[in-house]
């Protein structure tokens, strides 16, 4: 900052040199980030808690090593030539790409290893606001979605020790920002924290729908990646060359508007600017943060009411400054939908029970107003713009992380394209098949044709042998690729009357994959989740013949491995996609070890114990048989 602007202070240096170089300082950081993302890592774009999210969700909490440093440049290089974002959303990215990489260092199993992010993300946060406590509450309320106490316990030890470093680095008071001592004057108060609660979360509503609007606008516009932050940086340079305000993290603008510096109108010009600002250098392509905006937002917002109710009720009113307090948590609560987060980190910044009261209530209902109303966080749209539903359950992306391939169904039956329809009517007589799938003799795919437009010929069979092969019957089939996911072959399932899909290989014919299979790989993940992270580590299996049942059908049972594991991996036995049988938990004797959601790669010795998961009849071939 000190090398782009010249000053200690964004605003100091906007005021002391050239308007053309306020303009341009702010484009300059954009032209420079812009190759740094897109040839380092594109994860570093935009706010990077979605991506971690996504991560959590399709990659098991692994996160590419180039994205700490990538991001921890590109954002640095964004805010310090005046970019209107904060510097949270980074850290938060950061610390959580540095926690993967411990976890992938150290071979953390998928479970720990999204435990271990999250507790990166809430050490962020914790240590970022001296608040361990919202730091854990983060973690668990957006980035992982659960509360349990497997993964609650290690997020709140990491966000601790992280605050308690930074305390020893930096002191124990290091706020970002001046946090004046709030007051309660009278009761009567409440009425315009409830009001708050409502006008904070259209202000939410507000920025999270500009946000991506010009993040779509930028998108669709035809010029080259690597302009467009600087264009963002081009037009934030505009805004702040009459409201230097919206540079940066803004925490000076905030401190004006907690301690009561700040004008009414300038903080109300400032809630759009700042709107505005943050979306255009977002939008374009730059890194950064939303939590600074929101806390800013929330800060002008509340001095603007504040100073209102104060002019018209001088004796019953507190001062603009503890509105503002207030409101910065209900617009983050808001924009986030993370109200306990949102009253933990302004209550630890305050520690201050007088707080409490209106600070909930302001940050409940402007929640409430969002989620009514807008049912995705500026968080979790994104997401939803790429296809992942988060915010309705991690299980809805189940399909999208399974593989048709695996799921490839050997039921089918082909036909040559040079076949005669006298050989053909013959063969869909007798087969239980309703579509039959054509290939060449080169098993190229050619097309397919169903029982029902068979019986079209069937009465003018013998005439017709000589004339028509199955080639002529052929009509383009419903087709996906062997390497695409089962979420894709679903959509064509909701979209067509059809039971089964042909997968290719290029042109090659590779197999079928039939509805009802996919409706049962659905299934059995759900149950497997379940199981693996949470049955698996309460029961305490006794005897070979112990088992316990998770639904109809479907039992979980210890077993010693058969003879035919020995010496193979879950990928060499292959009993997801033969048998929808996952391997939720090895115990190997020798030497003594518990390996909780084996990897694909992992060797089963002779004298193993296995918890099986699946469908009660497959696991009983497999043990009564001794045969895969």
């Amino acid at each position: 900052q000190k090398l782009f602007w010249r000053a200690e202070s964004i605003i100091e240096g906007a005021a002391q040199q050239p308007w053309f170089l306020t303009i341009l300082i702010p484009a300059l950081g954009g032209l420079i980030i812009s190759p740094i993302i897109f040839y380092g890592a594109k994860e570093a774009k935009g706010h990077g808690v979605p991506e971690i999210m996504e991560s959590l969700i399709f990659r098991g909490g692994r996160i590419p090593n180039k994205v700490a440093a990538v991001k921890a440049i590109a954002s640095s290089i964004c805010i310090a030539s005046g970019g209107s974002t904060g510097r949270e959303g980074p850290i938060v990215q950061v610390s959580a790409s540095l926690a993967s990489t411990i976890g992938k260092i150290f071979k953390v199993k998928e479970r720990g290893l999204k435990t271990l992010v999250a507790a990166g993300a809430g050490a962020g946060i914790g240590a970022t606001f001296n608040a361990p406590i919202a730091g854990a509450l983060f973690a668990v309320e957006v980035i992982l979605g659960e509360f349990g106490v497997y993964a609650f316990s290690p997020i709140i030890i990491a966000s601790v020790i992280s605050t308690m470093t930074a305390q020893f680095i930096t002191g124990d008071n290091f706020s970002a920002f001046t946090v004046p001592k709030y007051t309660l004057s009278s009761i009567w108060e409440i009425g315009p924290y409830v009001l708050l609660g409502i006008i904070c979360g259209a202000v939410a509503i507000l920025f999270i729908q500009v946000l991506y609007f010009l993040e779509e606008k930028f998108e669709t516009l035809k010029v080259h990646p690597l302009i467009k932050p600087a264009m963002g940086g081009l037009l934030v340079g505009v805004i702040g060359l009459k409201f230097p305000q919206i540079f940066g993290v803004s925490y000076e603008a905030m401190d004006a508007g907690l301690t009561n510096q700040m004008g009414l109108w300038l903080a109300f010009v400032l809630i759009f600017a700042k709107i505005l600002s943050t979306s255009l250098t977002l939008g374009s392509g730059g890194s950064g943060g939303i939590f600074a905006p929101s806390l800013f937002l929330g800060a002008m917002t509340g001095n603007v009411i504040g100073t209102f109710f104060k002019t018209i009720f001088p004796h019953s009113m507190s001062s603009p400054g503890a509105f503002a307090l207030v409101w910065m948590g209900a617009v983050v609560a808001g924009a986030t939908h993370a109200p306990i987060t949102a009253i933990v980190i302004i209550f630890e910044l305050t520690n201050d029970y007088k707080i409490i009261l209106p600070l909930m209530l302001s940050c409940i209902i402007a929640s409430l107003m969002t989620v009514g109303i807008h049912k995705q966080s500026i968080y979790t749209l994104k997401l939803k713009k790429r296809g992942i539903l988060f915010s309705e359950g991690r299980e809805v992306n189940i399909l999208r992380s399974l593989n048709v391939k695996d799921f490839a169904s050997q039921d089918y039956q082909v036909i040559l394209n040079t076949d005669h329809v006298g050989r053909i009517v013959d063969l869909m007589i007798s087969s239980k098949h309703h579509t039959f799938q054509i290939i060449d003799a080169d098993n190229n795919y050619i097309g397919c044709f169903s029982l029902n437009q068979m019986k079209k010929v069937v009465l003018d069979k013998d005439l017709l042998d000589s004339l028509l092969i199955a080639e002529d019957l052929a009509f383009p089939g419903i087709s996906i690729d062997y390497e695409d996911n089962l979420e894709q072959a679903m959509k064509f399932f909701g979209q067509e009357d059809v039971s089964e899909i042909t997968l290719l290989k290029g042109t090659k014919f590779a197999g079928v994959i039939k509805q009802k299979d996919v409706i049962e790989a659905y299934n059995h993940e759900i149950l497997k989740k379940e199981a693996a992270e949470g049955i698996v580590q309460k029961l305490k299996f006794s005897s070979k013949s112990k088992s316990f049942d998770i639904g109809t059908g479907y039992k979980i049972m210890e077993v010693e491995a058969p003879s035919f594991f020995w010496n193979k991996s879950p990928k060499d036995l292959n009993l997801k996609a033969k048998h929808r049988i996952d391997i939720l938990l090895i115990r190997r004797k020798h030497p003594p070890k518990t390996i909780t959601i084996p990897s694909a790669d992992e060797k089963i010795n002779e004298g193993d114990v296995l918890v099986l998961a699946g469908l009660t009849e497959n696991i009983m071939k497999i043990i009564q048989n001794d045969t895969p």
